[in-house]
């Protein structure tokens, strides 16, 4: 019973998982000078994983629950965020939702030409997404959606 009742803590459909995708971002080494401003100092580590990766490790002073943060550079001007946590979604990861949305307006300041292109926590997982255009719409909007 007490072996099911962690499995189930530890699944990883309820832990916590955010994304958000920025475009319009600098190039590769002008973004890897950029996202180093966001080393947290005493409140975690910021660390690059290889060329196009970076993590921050971040253990938030009123919490015991360590969130973790990837930056992807993705190419095309794209920059990938993922924000995750074992804090559960079920009671809607609200630790790991501040981190992610710190982050974001983070990027914001450091980047104020990029666009914030998707969000999980407002437009579904990615996995959701679909590449068809939805009927009776023009192409027009289909970035909108």
């Amino acid at each position: 019973m007490l072996e099911q009742a962690q499995s189930n803590s530890l699944d990883p459909q309820r832990l916590a998982r955010l994304e958000a995708i920025l475009t319009g971002v600098p190039g590769d080494r002008e973004l890897r000078l950029v996202l180093e401003q966001l080393d947290p100092g005493s409140a975690g580590t910021f660390t690059w994983l290889d060329q196009r990766n970076a993590s921050l490790g971040l253990m938030p002073s009123s919490a015991a629950v360590p969130v973790q943060v990837l930056l992807e550079l993705k190419g095309r001007g794209e920059l990938l965020v993922l924000v995750t946590s074992r804090e559960g979604m079920g009671t809607g990861a609200p630790l790991t939702q501040s981190v992610h949305e710190q982050i974001l307006q983070r990027l914001a300041q450091l980047l104020p030409e990029s666009v914030l292109q998707y969000r999980s926590d407002r437009d579904g997982p990615l996995e959701r997404i679909s590449t068809s255009r939805p009927s009776g719409l023009p192409r027009a909007h289909e970035q909108q959606l």
